[in-house]
C-alpha cells in the first residue's frame, strides 16, 4: 500500500444501513420509555418523583443522542454521495 486509506463503498453503504438500524432502535427505546413514563404518571410520593426525574434525564440524554447520530447519518450520506461521484469520474 502506498499510505492511502482505502474505504469501499459497499463498506460506507452498509454503515449508513446500520447506523439507520441503530437509530431506529434507540427511537424504539425512547418511545418505550416514554410509554412506561405516562403509565406511571398517576404514581404519588418521592418515588415516583424521583422515577419521573429519572426518566426525564433518560429522555433528554437519549434524545440528545438521536439528534448526533442523525447529524452523522447527514454527513455519511453526504459523504457516500461524494465517494460515488469520485468513483463514477474514476471510471
Amino acid at each position: 500500500m502506498s499510505g492511502r486509506i482505502l474505504v469501499e463503498l459497499h463498506d460506507l453503504m452498509q454503515a449508513e444501513k446500520d447506523l439507520t438500524h441503530l437509530m431506529n432502535l434507540l427511537k424504539a427505546n425512547k418511545a418505550h420509555v416514554q410509554s412506561i413514563g405516562e403509565s406511571i404518571g398517576d404514581w404519588k410520593g418521592q418515588a415516583a418523583e424521583e422515577m419521573r426525574s429519572k426518566m426525564d434525564q433518560f429522555l433528554t440524554v437519549m434524545a440528545r443522542r438521536i439528534a448526533e447520530f442523525e447529524h452523522q447519518q447527514v454527513d455519511l450520506a453526504r459523504y457516500n454521495y461524494r465517494m460515488e461521484e469520485a468513483d463514477r469520474a474514476g471510471n
